[in-house]
């Protein structure tokens, strides 16, 4: 068999400060963001009129079509597009070997199970029997090898290209059986393993190796390498790079037609795998017979389009769901997005290098004042950026629960005094310097500039005077970047993985995202022991660890996640139980009622 080794070009993570992109990028672990800005959609209040029928829920029932949004896409090949809407849809066609529950936790799907080498360096991964292609042809090892190949070969084209860009090699040992070897270990390698798997179309010549070379030092490895480049060659990876791309999957549903800036129609698969005789009734999933996905020229006729009942689910930022809230015509799901809401504080400051600051600051600040008091039900608050109620969110961790009085005695006992104009000031150095900060917040979102008007109402409370400083976002950037910063409003997007040493790592200080500057050799230590460690349990306790730790250091003030929502036309019933990471968990189960 041949074997594909990868160059050890691991790419250094650069401090990308910028506007929310349209889709969640893998490649790290977090994408900070300038501002919350989604679909554009029109708040004319007097087209949010509905009439409110009668619906019937009888029950699960087979049959019937519902309508999606989407905009043109730019392929129909699930590990090539970038458009947010068709990478979504197209996971009702195309199947991951692994897929996340609503914990976080990485559970099989094309994959039987798994299992890793004590260094966890080797993984390897047991194909499920009995899966078929919408074409009737067995799904095998070599499937998963294209994919990889097509990941590997599509330069910046794949949003997943970072995903495996810690595979040292990959391996088919026979038809079930898809072996990886890493260039350092990676506990979370199964929850970088989402991405769809599509069909091989490769032909190449040749021995493909065997499973005792993973076991082989690097010079051995290095003789019997095939670089990426050659790959690209083959002509089975260029056809599935084009628009004309069929889609054939392994999923719930089956590709049947694609017309240009109107449709794609989808039905679904009677012999789905996973699907057969799991009804209520016992009959086969999905109860849902076609999905049609509209095409729309703009992402701003979203809104208009879910009013005029053109579509019938549709997914919307906390910027475009409030208006929906407390309507009685429609179904709405709120979750937990990915977007974290934080404030970084930058440790070379004389003032914020004291702990005693920082905790102080973490006992006045009130997350969930804020939230009431400013965007009530649009937010979860959380201290630390991992979604709450998560497997690696411990719930008895105690968080710095706001206490004046605890904040008050801190800065006391760090020397911090009134002045005779009343002013807590104290000497650094050679000169006497007052309580006084300055808070960074780009100044066209105005959530944040509430948000930090508020913080800054509550740290007077206790004698912290706050300047708020509302700058373009431009220049903002380059305060950050140069450090010229006292505490700066930011938000992140968090990936489906969750290492958060972006934030917390000392390696991550130079060329990455710790601007705060934050080092500590005990977070070091269990970032790296998280890092190695496949027990979750174990995993768990460390988080636990390295979240006390954290919060007694406070390098950044953590204060919330936003909501996300679904909406549902009220015909559609059955599991509406949307996710962080399973926006449409339970799809195969939804069904019609009139």
């Amino acid at each position: 068999m041949k074997k594909i080794l990868l160059k050890n070009n691991v790419l250094k993570k650069a401090v990308l400060i910028i506007m929310l992109f349209v889709i969640n990028v893998y490649i790290t672990s977090c994408n900070f963001y300038m501002d919350n800005i989604y679909e554009d959609i029109d708040n004319d209040d007097e087209q949010l009129g509905f009439v409110v029928d009668d619906i019937v829920d009888m029950g699960p029932v087979k049959g019937g079509q519902i309508n999606l949004f989407s905009t043109p896409p730019d392929t129909l090949n699930p590990v090539l597009t970038k458009n947010a809407y068709i990478k979504d849809y197209l996971a009702f066609v195309f199947e991951s070997l692994v897929e996340l529950d609503k914990k976080q936790k990485p559970v099989p799907l094309l994959a039987e199970n798994w299992e890793v080498s004590e260094d966890l360096l080797v993984w390897t991964f047991r194909l499920r029997d009995n899966v078929y292609w919408h074409d009737g042809t067995p799904f095998t090892s070599e499937d998963v090898k294209f994919t990889f190949d097509l990941i590997l070969n599509s330069g910046d084209d794949s949003i997943y290209k970072g995903n495996i860009e810690n595979i040292e090699s990959y391996y088919v040992e026979n038809d079930k059986i898809f072996k990886i070897k890493l260039f350092e270990p990676d506990s979370f390698t199964p929850e970088r393993l989402i991405f769809p798997i599509i069909k091989s179309a490769a032909k190449f010549t040749g021995d493909m190796g065997n499973a005792e070379d993973l076991a082989a030092g690097e010079d051995e490895l290095e003789d019997n390498n095939m670089e990426g480049e050659e790959i690209a060659a083959g002509e089975g990876i260029e056809a599935a790079t084009g628009i004309d791309f069929k889609p054939i999957g392994t999923g719930p549903y089956v590709f049947k037609e694609y017309k240009k800036d109107e449709y794609i129609l989808l039905e679904s698969n009677e012999k789905w795998w996973k699907g057969i005789g799991e009804g209520e009734k016992g009959e086969n999933l999905p109860y849902i017979s076609r999905i049609n996905i509209k095409i729309f020229k703009k992402n701003s006729s979203v809104g208009d389009a879910f009013q005029s009942n053109k579509v019938d689910v549709v997914h919307m930022s906390r910027a475009a769901w409030i208006r929906y809230n407390g309507r009685m015509d429609i179904t709405l799901k709120r979750y937990p997005s990915n977007e974290f809401e934080f404030i970084a504080f930058n440790l070379s400051n004389d003032i914020l290098k004291e702990t005693e600051i920082r905790k102080a600051i973490a006992y006045t600040v009130d997350r969930t004042k804020i939230i009431n008091d400013i965007m009530p039900g649009e937010a979860v608050a959380s201290e630390f950026p991992v979604i709450p109620d998560t497997w690696m969110y411990d719930t008895n961790v105690i968080s710095n629960e706001v206490s004046l009085e605890k904040a008050r005695a801190l800065i006391s006992e760090s020397g911090w005094e009134e002045n005779r104009n009343g002013v807590l000031s104290k000497r650094i150095g050679w000169r006497n310097v007052p309580l006084e900060l300055e808070l960074l917040v780009n100044n066209d979102n105005d959530t944040r500039i509430k948000v930090a008007e508020e913080i800054k109402k509550q740290l007077s409370s206790v004698g912290i005077t706050v300047n708020i400083n509302k700058v373009k976002w431009d220049e903002l950037n380059k305060r950050v970047k140069d450090g010229k910063f006292d505490m700066v409003f930011l938000g992140c997007t968090i990936t489906p993985v969750a290492d958060i040493s972006f934030l917390y790592s000392s390696k991550e200080i130079e060329d990455g995202f710790n601007i705060a500057g934050y080092s500590r050799e005990a977070v070091d230590s269990y970032l790296e022991l998280i890092l190695k460690e496949n027990d979750y349990s174990r995993k768990k306790a460390f988080f636990t660890n390295l979240r006390n730790i954290i919060n007694q250091d406070v390098p950044y003030l953590g204060l919330y996640f936003y909501n996300d929502a679904a909406l549902y036309n009220k015909k559609i019933k059955g599991i509406l139980n949307p996710g962080t990471w399973t926006k449409y968990e339970d799809y195969t189960r939804w069904y019609l009622s009139f």
